[in-house]
C-alpha cells in the first residue's frame, strides 16, 4: 500500500524518471558512454520507452480506466480542418523560410545535397518520393508523444498555467536528449536543441490544449517537423551542419510562439478550450 500511495503523490517525478530509465540506456550506448551497443531495429524506437513508462505509471496510478482514456486520445480526430494544416505545416514552413533567408542573408545558393535523408537513403534516392513514407513511418515508430503531452503535460497543468507547464515540460523534453551529444564526432548544439524544445512544447500545448486533447494531432505535428529535418538542410542533434538555418528557423519559431502566447493568453494557451488536465 506503501509503494501504491508513493507512486500516486510522486507520479510525474516517478514517471519522468522511468521515461528516462527506459530511454537513456539505448541513446548512452549507441553514443559510445555503455560498453555495449542497442541493435539499429531497437534503437529506431527509443521513444517507445516513453510510450510504455507513460503506459505503466498510468496504469499504477488510474488503473486499467486510465489506461484506456490515455489510449482513446490517439482516436481524437474530429477536430478541425484549422489544426490539421497547424500540424502538418506550421513548423516545417518556418523550417523552409529558415533555409531560404538563410541563403539569401550568406548569397549561398541552398544545397539540398547536405540533407539528412541523402545520408540514410544513399545520394542516388529520389527524396520527394520518400517524404510521403517517411512521415507515417516516424508518426508510427515515434512513441514520444504519449508520454510528453498524453502524460506529463495534463499533470503539469493541473497545477500550473499553460505556458509554465509549457516551458518545464520543454526543459525535460530538451534534458532527454543530452546522450546524443555524447557520441564521438557529434557537432550539433545542445543548447540550441533546448530552446527548441521550449519553444515546441509551447506550440504544442497551444494544439494539444485546441485540439481537445489529440495525441493523433500532436503525434502528426512531430512527424512532420522531423521529417522536415530529414528532408531540408538544417542542423540537427547529430550535425552542426547548415546550423544557420536551424538558427533563424528557431528565431521565427520563437517569435510564433510568443505571438501565439499573447493572443491566446498563457493561462491556457487557448481562448476557447479548457486545459487539458488530469482527470
Amino acid at each position: 500500500m506503501q509503494f501504491k500511495e508513493f507512486i500516486k503523490r510522486h507520479s510525474l517525478v516517478v514517471g519522468v524518471v522511468l521515461m528516462f530509465a527506459l530511454t537513456w540506456p539505448i541513446d548512452l550506448s549507441n553514443s559510445g558512454v555503455l560498453p555495449f551497443q542497442v541493435p539499429f531495429a531497437l534503437a529506431i524506437l527509443v521513444g517507445y520507452g516513453i510510450f510504455f513508462a507513460a503506459l505503466i505509471m498510468t496504469a499504477l496510478t488510474l488503473g486499467k480506466g486510465g489506461v484506456i482514456a490515455l489510449l482513446k486520445r490517439f482516436l481524437i480526430w474530429r477536430v478541425g480542418g484549422k489544426w490539421y494544416l497547424v500540424a502538418f505545416l506550421l513548423v516545417p514552413s518556418l523550417n523552409l523560410l529558415g533555409v531560404v533567408l538563410n541563403a539569401a542573408l550568406s548569397s549561398q545558393p541552398i544545397d539540398f545535397s547536405t540533407v539528412l535523408a541523402y545520408k540514410i537513403f544513399g545520394s542516388s534516392a529520389n527524396l520527394v518520393i520518400l517524404i510521403l513514407p517517411y512521415l507515417l513511418f516516424d508518426a508510427v515508430t515515434n512513441g514520444e508523444e504519449m508520454g510528453w503531452r498524453g502524460y506529463v503535460l495534463p499533470r503539469l497543468q493541473a497545477k500550473h498555467s499553460a505556458l509554465a507547464s509549457s516551458l518545464i515540460l520543454g526543459v525535460i523534453w530538451g534534458l532527454w536528449h543530452l546522450p546524443k551529444f555524447m557520441a564521438p564526432g557529434n557537432t550539433g548544439s545542445f543548447a540550441l536543441v533546448v530552446v527548441d524544445t521550449v519553444a515546441k512544447a509551447v506550440f504544442l500545448t497551444w494544439l494539444y490544449n485546441n485540439a481537445q486533447g489529440s495525441l493523433l494531432l500532436t503525434t502528426l505535428a512531430h512527424a512532420s517537423w522531423n521529417t522536415a529535418g530529414m528532408f531540408l538542410p538544417m542542423a540537427n542533434t547529430v550535425s552542426g551542419e547548415n546550423i544557420g538555418a536551424s538558427v533563424i528557423a528557431l528565431l521565427l519559431l520563437v517569435v510564433t510562439v510568443i505571438v501565439i502566447t499573447l493572443k491566446e493568453g498563457p493561462a491556457r494557451l487557448s481562448r476557447t478550450q479548457p486545459m487539458q488536465v488530469l482527470d
